[in-house]
């Protein structure tokens, strides 16, 4: 790859700006062209971050000599388009999910396997400094073996996608569900593996859009020999993330949203000791809270996200090694969310 990596950005939505923001700021990288079929979201998003601009994918690609092409379009278009890329031999970032189906999903894999092309794809959770730190630590096993794991997604009744009718997440298989599933069931992979199988699907209908027929969402999964379970609710009092995960030595209690993590250990029953930790708890919660925030306020996490993702599949691409998110665990991820969205 050579020194200045050049990188094409396909559809100019709201998360393409984020990335666009990230790569400016990224040393060695250069966004040169952007193209969406909608010209006016095309030539906004190259005025302001001074590219040239496309509405057609193949022409760009026949026009442009990029090393990344990072598709950011709804799931229905990643196969037709990440496809074309890989035969062409570009690397790829592609937004999650990997495909909107699994025989979509393999037709990628398919492409990929005939091409010296690299594809990742943005499992963004897992490059939140807080859960890399996280997953470094359940890697040396610091928790433990893990016994089970719970991940609790919780939205509000305002959610943008949620309530607009015309939303394209709501064309997906399990509607709303189908976009929003994938960060939670790859975050579960992440920890307990590729080989996470579905064991129980409970849905029902609570709030007042109708063109959703559930907005509550439970899941259990297993693994060889972990459990897991996903809440997903559009109903709640408030949006958060939470991310429990119980090890034989300790428990780890996550928040992304706030972007902490707290390990618990083992502790005594007596009173005394009872109080102890909980003092222990309340400040180390606060000083991890307002450290968070800080950096928040300097920097937004939406940034570091994308700029770990980028570094590290960029570094996998100079050195031939595994993407950060391989077409495995990227298929996977499609597997398990479409066996989930079938029982809706």
């Amino acid at each position: 790859m050579e020194e200045n990596c050049k990188i094409a950005i396909v559809g100019c939505g709201a998360i393409a700006n984020v990335h666009l923001k990230t790569l400016k700021k990224m040393s060695g990288l250069k966004v040169v062209a952007v193209c969406d079929n909608d010209e006016e979201k095309a030539i906004l998003a190259s005025t302001k971050f001074n590219t040239r601009h496309y509405t057609d994918f193949s022409k760009m690609l026949d026009n442009e000599d990029v090393s990344i092409v990072s598709i950011l379009t709804p799931p229905r278009s990643h196969a037709l388009l990440t496809i074309e890329a890989i035969k062409r031999g570009i690397n790829v970032l592609v937004e999650k999910p990997l495909a909107a189906t699994t025989k979509e999903a393999e037709l990628i894999l398919s492409a990929l396997n005939e091409s010296d092309a690299k594809m990742t794809v943005d499992h963004s959770w897992l490059f939140h400094k807080t859960m890399l730190q996280s997953l470094s630590l359940i890697r040396k096993h610091e928790i433990g073996e893990i016994l089970r794991m719970e991940i609790k997604y919780l939205h509000t009744g305002k959610d943008h996608m949620t309530s607009d009718p015309n939303h394209w997440c709501h064309k997906l298989l399990g509607g709303r569900f189908g976009e929003n599933l994938p960060h939670p069931v790859y975050t579960m992979q992440s920890v307990l593996g590729d080989n996470l199988q579905v064991k129980e699907v409970h849905a029902s209908k609570r709030g007042r859009y109708p063109w959703m027929p559930y907005d509550e969402l439970f899941v259990t999964l297993q693994s060889d020999k972990s459990l897991g379970s996903i809440y997903v609710s559009f109903n709640a009092a408030r949006s958060t993330i939470y991310v429990d995960i119980y090890g034989t030595k300790k428990i780890l209690k996550i928040n992304l949203f706030n972007n902490t993590a707290i390990k618990l250990g083992y502790r005594r029953t007596r009173k005394l000791y009872k109080g102890a930790d909980s003092l222990w708890l309340s400040s180390k919660m606060a000083l991890s809270t307002m450290r968070n925030a800080f950096e928040f306020l300097l920097h937004g996490d939406s940034e570091e996200i994308f700029r770990n993702l980028y570094t590290m599949f960029i570094d996998a691409i100079k050195k031939n090694t595994d993407p950060p998110v391989t077409s495995k665990m990227a298929y996977n991820t499609v597997r398990i969310v479409e066996e989930i969205c079938q029982c809706l």
